[in-house]
């Protein structure tokens, strides 16, 4: 992996992860704060307060049903992004062999698909517009794009160094 991929990658992670500390940020303020209005907040419709604070806010609305709302496990849906943005910064730093290259698709595989469930209840069931989660969902996509160009990239200068090695014998 190139240095602009390397570049790129962090530069996707730390946005994400700027992203979602604000999420959690603006959550943490609307449950202590009566009377707090967040700055993604601009018309009843374009509210990122109301989709944090909605069932699917936390959880991805799924493990309060699951497991209770009062189980540790029923976080801000911020958390898990932040979680998961580190662990792929981490991948991208110190990781750049194969294994690496495959565990960051990965991730990056698994927050898509948890991104598109997240896109879907924001449009048809909470029926509102984000402006925190919608960049948010676009680079993810962009951070899985990007992981699958890196490792093709890299089997294939793999696949032309054998083909070398071959041609030298």
């Amino acid at each position: 992996m190139g240095k602009a991929g390397v570049l790129l990658s962090v530069l996707l992670d730390l946005s994400r992860l700027a992203l979602a500390i604000y999420s959690i940020y603006v959550t943490q303020m609307i449950n202590t704060e009566p009377k707090y209005k967040a700055q993604c907040d601009i018309s009843d419709y374009v509210s990122c307060s109301k989709t944090f604070t909605s069932k699917y806010g936390k959880g991805f609305g799924l493990i309060g049903d699951l497991l209770g709302e009062k189980h540790p496990l029923n976080q801000p849906n911020g958390i898990y992004g932040s979680v998961f943005y580190v662990l792929h910064l981490l991948l991208v730093l110190f990781f750049r062999g194969k294994i690496g290259m495959h565990l960051r698709v990965l991730n990056s595989l698994a927050l898509t698909i948890g991104c598109g469930w997240l896109a879907y209840t924001l449009v048809f069931v909470i029926k509102h517009m984000c402006i925190v989660c919608v960049p948010m969902y676009c680079l993810n996509v962009l951070s899985l794009l990007a992981d699958i160009w890196q490792l093709r990239s890299r089997s294939a200068a793999a696949a032309t160094a054998a083909d070398a090695r071959k041609k030298k014998k």
